[in-house]
């Protein structure tokens, strides 16, 4: 009587055992899987969010004829950028227009007074997309268009400015730089004998790392 038993038994115990290792494969098939896909994500570019002081911007206008070129040092940006998704890059830029220089002081003292830097002593840009942009490889150069708003003198205006971006060849620094005009009267700035408008150029670099 006790041999039938036994035999009915051993049975159940194999499809137990094997149960148990099916079960036991699938578990470590998941986790491998989960491995897999934690490495998978974090080999994408991640977001960068940096800030930098170095950046420069250079304008150029006229003054009954005289040409008064000028540089405003120490701009400073706020950016939030993807390489692989350049269209939904987030940034700030501010310009610091008491280190506006002409290379004359007194000219540079009229300057700042016309342009209302006592009340409002910085410009900014508040970038709201990039247009003709998408992924950037490394060593790679691209153009689009640049559309925020710019603040001067306290008024906001909407700007829409060319720009062009390179990373260079290690794909560690991004180069920024963009060139627009500035119609004064948009800005409720009159400066007497002066061209209604100036030209500028904005350029910075950005880490690509935090």
């Amino acid at each position: 009587m006790n041999a039938p038993i036994a035999l009915s038994a051993r049975p159940t115990f194999n499809r137990r055992r094997l149960w148990i290792i099916a079960s036991t494969v699938m578990a470590l098939g998941a986790v491998a899987l989960s491995a897999g896909a934690v490495y998978v994500f974090s080999t994408q570019p991640q977001q960068v969010a940096v800030t930098d002081t170095s950046g420069v911007a250079h304008f150029n206008f006229r003054v009954t004829g005289i040409p008064v070129p000028g540089v405003v040092s120490g701009v400073k940006v706020q950016a939030t950028w993807n390489p692989n998704a350049l269209e939904h890059a987030k940034a700030s830029v501010t310009v610091p227009l008491k280190k506006l220089s002409t290379g004359i002081q007194l000219r540079d003292e009229h300057a700042k007074n016309y342009l209302g830097v006592g009340q409002h002593p910085v410009a900014t840009f508040k970038l709201d997309t990039l247009e003709g942009f998408g992924k950037l490889s490394a060593g790679q150069r691209a153009k689009g268009r640049a559309k925020g708003i710019f603040n001067l003198n306290g008024v906001d205006h909407p700007l829409n400015a060319p720009t062009t971006l390179a990373l260079d060849a290690a794909g560690q620094k991004l180069e920024v730089t963009t060139h627009f005009d500035v119609a004064f009267a948009d800005y409720k700035i009159s400066i007497p004998g002066a061209d209604p408008r100036t030209d500028v150029t904005v350029a910075f670099r950005l880490p690509t790392s935090r």
